[in-house]
């Protein structure tokens, strides 16, 4: 396998990393969000760990 094709499957494979974890965090937002009638402050606070749990996913596959 080339580098190019190499560092193109490490890109990819953070960016879904990222994807995956960041559309989690916002699907436990809205639950949240709608259960305690906060939707907008639970959907930012869990796109937000969401992020950090798709950092948590890239670094341990990595």
């Amino acid at each position: 396998m080339s580098k190019k094709r190499k560092k193109n499957l490490a890109v990819n494979r953070q960016r879904n990393s990222y994807i995956i974890g960041v559309s989690i965090g916002l699907l436990f937002g809205i639950i949240f969000g709608y259960s305690t009638d906060s939707l907008i402050i639970s959907t930012l606070v869990s796109g937000f760990l969401g992020f950090g749990l798709g950092h948590a996913i890239y670094k341990t596959i990595g």
